[in-house]
């Protein structure tokens, strides 16, 4: 499963293809891990705005921050107490263009960037929660949400980020969006992404330059 994220500069509004009111500026990387601060869009009194989030689910209950998961299990957001309330009027998404695996080879495990082609944007779907640090005061979290890949990709790895096309993510953030419907969207689709070895400097979240996303091989497609 994925735990590194690529989030190049664009339009998240273009993308989306509604309009967003920015309440601060698209956080973006090429290599970047959990416990980062980054952008989420979520929908609040009928208005979708880009914030600020840290990428580590924590519940305003959970004493123990360290085990705060940064990935969460799609088949444990309907029966788990900690995921429930935010899966029915917490949901999130995270602007995108890519993100990292890292597959289980014959030599160790390898990193592979998944990408759409031409390196175009894409959606994540996750949840988010608020957690209070004083009177008055508190952080937003969130975590990505995470289901069975579709069969091509499976050959990879056997969990990943569930990934939203525009009209899906307009679906996902509707707060009128009945559960059923919901469950629906938890579902694999992995049309348009391909993927493609890179080099091992993407192993330390301090390499920041454009090489960690560059390819050492060729992409591969879907079949």
């Amino acid at each position: 499963m994925s735990g590194r994220l690529i989030i190049t500069p664009y339009n998240p509004e273009q993308e989306l293809g509604c309009a967003i009111t920015q309440m601060s500026d698209l956080r973006t990387g090429f290599n970047l891990a959990p416990c980062a601060t980054l952008s989420i869009l979520r929908k609040q009194n009928n208005t979708i705005t880009l914030d600020d989030a840290f990428w580590s689910f924590t519940p305003a209950w959970m004493k123990q921050l360290d085990q705060a998961p940064y990935i969460l299990r799609a088949d444990k957001l309907e029966s788990s107490p900690m995921y429930k309330e935010s899966f029915l009027q917490h949901r999130c998404i995270l602007p995108v263009t890519g993100y990292y695996l890292w597959v289980a080879l014959s030599r160790g495990k390898h990193p592979f960037a998944v990408r759409r082609q031409h390196n175009r944007p894409f959606f994540l779907a996750g949840l988010w929660t608020r957690y209070p640090v004083a009177p008055g005061r508190f952080y937003d979290t969130f975590g990505l949400i995470s289901v069975a890949p579709d069969p091509w990709l499976a050959r990879l790895t056997d969990r990943i980020p569930l990934k939203l096309s525009a009209e899906q993510a307009q679906e996902w953030l509707d707060s009128n969006t009945k559960e059923k419907r919901l469950k629906v969207l938890l579902q694999a689709d992995d049309n348009e992404l391909e993927c493609y070895p890179v080099s091992t400097l993407v192993n330390d979240p301090a390499n920041q330059s454009a090489q960690v996303t560059s390819p050492v091989a060729d992409r591969l497609k879907r079949g």
